[in-house]
């Protein structure tokens, strides 16, 4: 017994050593990133939360060291900066401070570089040729009005978004952004921007398609169509649209989209994909147990009737009034709840 409980304590002990070893091992070869503050506190914080050094460590202990700590860092010394170009800090760069070579234990420290929070100067829109003028003046003034604003990733996406609205709106439907580029401005602090976009045809609205329809008719979604076939396309109205068939009682989400071209009529097919709200035995358990039971109730009392009947003495055929009513009811009832939610079944909505 003394043997096996010294086995015990020394394989325990064993273990513990080695996995002190190895635990040491990893947190060596991999080392720890310290972010350093800047004056900016928002900045501070967004990349604070953008820090993957935990992430990095766990990744570099799986892939089993073959990964070596010093790319690691540099990987995220990388992103951090992408993160504040896309910010608008467009001259943003990282000093890291530790050599991870020669001591992967060394503690690395991150010191931020912002520079100058560039905003945006001047914005060119390529590509509006085809498009009418009143059109091209219109995306030349929401383009002045982008002047002043930070030049950050979710600003640009912005631009984009309402130059894309504006010739959509001129019966564009496909038109797309092809490129886009953003260059400094020597000697401020200013951008410049680019956008490269590309029309497509004009086009009309064309037939409408639908699908994942199960109880819910066409024509019954045809109605909420605010548009014919042959009219001017509008997103305004391809939204509209959207909205209608998601505030149908039926229709639980709906998706709706365009074919990729024009056709040789000058029309834009659009494509529905509806889900339907479906009502099933598993929603409304308690209610079909009622109905059961209803039902075998219904039955049950039917049986005891023709008992009672037969029992009865010869020349009376009739058992009290009141139950007569009674059975009646309760299989009105039984039956009418049942047929309901098997109607509901079949025809949702």
């Amino acid at each position: 017994m003394r043997k096996v409980l010294i086995a015990i304590v020394l394989t325990m002990a064993s273990v513990a050593i080695i996995s002190s070893f190895v635990g040491t091992g990893v947190a060596a070869d991999f080392p720890a990133i310290v972010l350093a503050p800047t004056s900016d506190a928002a900045l501070d914080s967004t990349l604070a939360a953008a820090m993957n050094a935990g992430e990095l460590k766990r990744l570099h202990a799986e892939q089993n060291q073959q990964v070596s700590g010093a790319s690691l860092v540099a990987a995220e010394e990388r992103r951090l900066e992408e993160i504040m170009r896309g910010m608008g800090y467009l001259d943003a760069r990282i000093e890291v401070t530790g050599n991870v070579d020669r001591d992967p234990s060394a503690e690395i420290v991150f010191k931020p570089k912002p520079g100058p929070l560039y905003r945006v100067g001047l914005v060119e829109v390529d590509g509006l040729g085809k498009v009418a003028q009143s059109v091209r003046d219109d995306v030349a003034h929401q383009m002045a009005a982008a002047a002043g604003k930070a030049a950050s990733g979710n600003a640009l996406a912005l631009l984009e978004d309402e130059v894309l609205w504006r010739i959509r709106s001129a019966s564009y439907p496909l038109a797309t952004v092809a490129g886009r580029d953003l260059s400094q401005m020597p000697g401020t602090a200013l951008a410049r921007v680019r956008i490269e976009v590309v029309p497509g045809d004009i086009a009309n609205f064309g037939a409408v398609t639908y699908s994942g329809m199960v109880g819910l008719k066409k024509d019954e979604l045809v109605r909420l169509q605010p548009f014919q076939q042959g009219e001017a396309f509008s997103p305004r109205v391809l939204e509209r649209f959207r909205e209608a068939l998601v505030a149908h009682p039926a229709i639980r989400a709906a998706r709706v989209s365009l074919a990729d071209k024009v056709d040789g009529n000058g029309e834009v097919q659009v494509k529905v994909q509806i889900e339907e709200e479906q009502v099933g035995v598993a929603d409304d358990t308690g209610i079909y147990r009622f109905v059961f039971a209803a039902m075998i109730s219904g039955v049950a009392m039917i049986a005891i009737r023709q008992i009672w009947i037969a029992a009865l003495p010869v020349g009376r055929a009739r058992w009290p009034w009141w139950l007569e009513a009674i059975t009646i009811l309760v299989l009105a009832v039984a039956f009418f709840m049942g047929t309901h939610r098997l109607l509901l079944l079949a025809v949702p909505g």
